[in-house]
């Protein structure tokens, strides 16, 4: 059984100005992540990039992680992959150096996958590791529709896999749909930079992995929302609204506003972002700087 709630920040992976994974910056961000009071990590998804990095890299990351945060927070390893066996060796891998779940989606390179074969690749997963399991289900990011029926099936057969993170247009439908079919079986994280974050925890999501460049704003926010002090983390995520806006207006530059957040605020040493990448404009990075400055966060 786990009991995963809360802000689960996605890790950017920071890298030096050749491209090349700085692992002292890595450290500094779990670090101050865990200052922050996130109450868990995910490693290598979607905003750290996985898809542009190596297996070997990517498990490389997971150590880091894993080691940094010394057992302070859980650490879901992100396992995704195109293929099923390179998914299933890095989650046996992140299983060896003590990661305490898996996130992955699933194979995103055929956006006509049957269902059958999404059931086969989480099945090979489930069945070959003994970790908790997250399905991470960015249908917007990759194209493949999962429905909560797809969810059900998966449960009746593996006691592991235990949550999934809802990110899409139909988040909150979807949301109502899990609630309504399977209860409590399945804990529900939101995503998507926590743009929905009042309307998924009323839902009865447990949690939100947004950005891990805010995260002392976001467990505010949360927090309050648990108190049920909804005046207050309203007032707070107004303050995330003016970085979240400023965000979705330069989508194709996601990564590196995320990175240049963190290089701002003393995270990380080097905002440099891999390809494919829109870089910043020296104006842009001057108007976030000054969101930073208005909301007191640098």
């Amino acid at each position: 059984m786990v009991s995963w709630r809360g802000i689960f920040p996605a890790l950017s992976t920071p890298t030096n100005r050749k491209g090349e994974l700085d692992e002292e910056s890595l450290r500094s961000e779990v670090e101050w992540n865990i200052k922050w009071g996130a109450h868990g990590l995910a490693v290598s998804i979607i905003a750290g990039e996985f898809y542009k990095f190596t297996e070997n890299e990517r498990m490389r990351i997971f150590e880091i992680t894993v080691d940094e945060a010394n057992g302070k927070v859980p650490v879901l390893a992100g396992i995704s992959h195109s293929g099923t066996e390179p998914a299933v060796m890095m989650g046996k891998y992140a299983k060896d150096i003590g990661a305490d779940g898996l996130i992955v989606m699933p194979p995103y390179f055929r956006k006509e996958i049957s269902n059958v074969e999404i059931l086969q690749h989480f099945r090979e997963i489930a069945g070959k590791i003994d970790l908790p399991i997250m399905i991470q289900d960015a249908e917007d990011a990759i194209g493949i529709h999962m429905c909560p029926t797809l969810y059900m099936n998966l449960l009746d057969e593996f006691s592991n896999i235990v949550a999934v993170k809802v990110e899409g247009r139909d988040t909150l439908q979807k949301i109502s749909d899990i609630k309504r079919l399977l209860d409590d079986r399945l804990i529900i994280f939101g995503g998507m930079a926590a743009r929905l974050i009042f309307q998924e925890l009323a839902l009865g999501a447990s949690g939100n992995i947004p950005d891990a460049c805010l995260t002392d704003l976001l467990v505010k926010v949360y927090d309050n929302i648990q108190l049920g002090k909804i005046d207050a983390a309203q007032e707070i995520y107004a303050k995330y609204k003016l970085w979240l806006d400023f965000l979705s207006s330069h989508s194709t530059s996601s990564a590196e506003i995320e990175k240049e957040t963190l290089r701002l605020r003393g995270i990380i040493r080097c905002s440099h972002t891999r390809g494919p990448n829109v870089s910043l404009s020296p104006k842009e990075k001057e108007e976030l700087k000054e969101i930073l400055a208005r909301i007191d966060l640098i």
